[in-house]
């Protein structure tokens, strides 16, 4: 049995447990206790198969596979899920990546001995109502329609392609706040002793926050807008240096009154290296970074910071293949629960990706003109397929029979890395509401 099999059949003990409901009750011990027509575990396994079809149709299908017996109405099904509390869903890909990471074997692929994490934020868009728009705030440009957004937060790993944590914010929101506070979770899935690398983009570089990671000893890497610390930058001799920046009145005078007063009033001075990356003859990129020389020469910036682009290709999966954007409802509650379930689903199919990769290693590699890749849309689509039914198999032997029959078909859909390939965008009255490149799987 495949070690993202087992996982994937612990995740469905949890569900089962007390701590889960718990956690799904929000304190309040009275809701989800009577075994209705949706009770929890139905309800969880509902939002985990959802595919964006309309409600009457999710339920439709979702009860003639499970209980075929029983239909239940759109009402009775929203008030329900009104009782769940979104964060089950973050306990729940939190247990699954514990055990993951938990397992060395399993945890191989790092940079210079270090997980590579990015921290980056992303605008959901979201039914703008009235109370959508008083919990998350307005998007518009000033004197357009309003339209309300999620600021989506995530921390992930971009070599393994898990997501480690997530929090939805309102559209404004301080990505360096949030990213401080998903690092502090983080030890509790990798472990205290992982080494790890947190990349960020230019919105982040925040001094205190800086200082707070040169403290407690975060490694990290970020890039620097051209009026960050721009004295510093103008006076680099080389293309790696060692910089004092100076906490003068300047630079202080924004934190007096703030959360952030103390520690910028708690030195005069810091050190922090700084790595220009050069692009080409005309452009470059500044990084600051904690990294030791030793270990992370200038030669490697290049590739590390790169791997950001990881995050990217995160969001893309769950914005389009996964169509986290194609919510059940308008309620907040509702907006958060499809949004962590998606994540959760993310991880899940990465895992199985995975595994599959690590068994047809050899063959992706060396037997076709091209290094070939687990074709991600289509995997996709089949575990959103099929996995409803390894969920609600009882015999054991039946359900590692389903579950082995999906990693065969997801092993057989293949597609090659073509390097340098590029298209032109197509624009204006050409282009189509139905891409040619981009069907759903489901």
């Amino acid at each position: 049995m495949r070690k993202s099999q087992l996982r994937f059949l612990s995740d469905l003990g949890t569900v089962d447990s007390e701590a889960f409901a718990e956690v799904c009750r929000n304190g309040n011990l009275r809701l989800l206790v009577r075994r209705r027509k949706m009770p929890l575990d139905d309800l969880i396994y509902s939002m985990i198969n959802r595919k964006g079809l309309t409600l009457f149709m999710e339920l439709r299908d979702y009860m003639k596979i499970t209980h075929p017996e029983e239909q239940i109405s759109k009402p009775g099904y929203l008030k329900q899920r009104m009782k769940l509390n979104p964060e089950a869903f973050k306990y729940l890909y939190r247990q699954h990546n514990r055990e993951f990471y938990s397992d060395p074997e399993t945890v191989k692929t790092m940079f210079k001995g270090h997980l590579v994490l990015a921290a980056d934020g992303s605008d959901i868009n979201v039914p703008t109502t009235p109370e959508t728009l008083a919990v998350y705030g307005d998007a518009s440009k000033k004197g357009s329609k309003p339209r309300a957004q999620i600021g989506l937060a995530c921390l992930y790993d971009v070599l393994n392609r898990m997501i480690l944590e997530s929090d939805c914010n309102t559209v404004k929101f301080n990505e360096m706040r949030a990213a401080e506070k998903q690092i502090a979770k983080l030890y509790d899935t990798i472990g205290e002793n992982q080494p790890f690398v947190v990349i960020m983009d230019r919105g982040y570089p925040s001094t205190p926050a800086i200082q707070r990671m040169l403290d407690s000893e975060i490694r990290f890497v970020m890039r620097l807008k051209s009026s960050d610390y721009k004295a510093e930058q103008f006076t680099l001799a080389s293309d790696d240096e060692d910089v004092n920046i100076v906490l003068d009145k300047t630079r202080r005078r924004h934190y007096i009154g703030t959360e952030d007063e103390d520690i910028m009033f708690s030195r005069d001075a810091f050190a922090l290296r700084i790595v220009r990356v050069r692009l080409d003859e005309d452009n470059c990129e500044v990084l600051a970074t904690n990294l030791p020389r030793d270990v992370f020469p200038k030669e490697c910036f290049s590739d590390l910071y790169h791997m950001r682009w990881g995050i990217e290709t995160a969001y893309g999966t769950l914005k389009d293949r996964l169509q986290m954007e194609n919510f059940t409802g308008t309620k907040p509650v509702l907006l958060e629960q499809d949004i962590y379930s998606t994540i959760y689903v993310s991880n899940l199919a990465e895992d199985i990706i995975r595994d599959v990769e690590e068994e047809q290693g050899t063959r992706l590699q060396s037997k076709y003109k091209h290094k070939m890749a687990i074709n991600r849309s289509l995997s996709i689509g089949v575990l959103k397929n099929d996995l409803i039914y390894v969920i609600m198999e009882k015999d054991p032997v039946r359900k590692n029979a389903l579950f082995s029959a999906i990693y065969e078909e997801i092993s057989k859909n293949i597609v090659p890395i073509r390097p340098n390939r590029a298209y032109n965008r197509t624009k204006g009255q050409l282009a189509s509401n139905y891409s040619n490149t981009h069907k759903r799987c489901f």
